[in-house]
């Protein structure tokens, strides 16, 4: 059975608009150790990615929903996951394995559900910083925008098209840097921040709720 198949029209990939930590908004050469499925309490399904960026082993969580909680697709999931396929050289993602990797506690190992087809994948990813407020905290969380080539930064537009690589990545450019505040302003941001993120606030993505169980258990990343 089939996870998700690379799409070429162009709808589907046209590009969207001082530690090793992801903490800024910009563009990041990765290595996506492997991408896991989870599933939320919801019924919806996405595909969080566990990376390592310039040595520093790290998960960016619930960003690329590729379902929503009535089953339908979700179509800006699915269109970034899609430019993950295309950039990757990736024709189709087989359903998930069960696996381990060293994301819980301290280091823990934990039990996940593993796409192998995009395991070891070296990618450029676009990574906007996006703050907003839920049940009166301040949330920050980490939303992918998009992915290009390792190596030649072309977009899936471009490897689709065989036209000229990284014009798309120029123009995006302008918006690497930008932070977005949904609810909240800039002042509250840097407040919050400067009283080291006060406890009751919430970060990062969802982490989902329960996984689907697919095979034997592999380990990754360890």
């Amino acid at each position: 059975m089939s996870f998700f198949k690379k799409r070429i029209k162009a709808e589907d990939v046209k590009q969207g608009g001082g530690t090793s930590y992801i903490v800024n908004s910009g563009v990041y050469p990765v290595n996506i150790i492997a991408p896991i499925v989870s599933v939320s309490k919801g019924g919806s399904t996405s595909v969080d990615l566990f990376i390592n960026h310039d040595g520093q082993d790290q998960i960016i969580y619930g960003n690329l929903r590729i379902s929503n909680n009535d089953g339908n697709e979700n179509e800006i999931g699915t269109k970034i996951f899609n430019q993950l396929l295309v950039v990757s050289g990736t024709e189709e993602v087989a359903d998930p394995v069960d696996g381990e990797l060293p994301i819980g506690k301290k280091g823990a190992m934990k039990d996940v559900s593993v796409l192998e087809d995009l395991v070891d994948t070296e990618v450029l990813l676009w990574i906007q910083i996006e703050y907003g407020k839920y049940n009166g905290s301040i949330t920050e969380k980490k939303v992918i925008r998009g992915f290009y080539q390792a190596g030649t930064s072309a977009t899936a537009e471009e490897i689709v098209n065989e036209s000229e690589a990284g014009i798309g990545y120029e123009k995006d450019s302008k918006y690497f840097d930008k932070v977005n505040y949904k609810d909240v302003t800039e002042a509250d941001v840097t407040a919050w921040i400067a009283a080291d993120r006060p406890k009751g606030t919430s970060g990062g993505g969802s982490k989902g709720g329960s996984k689907p169980s697919f095979g034997a258990k592999k380990k990754f990343g360890k």
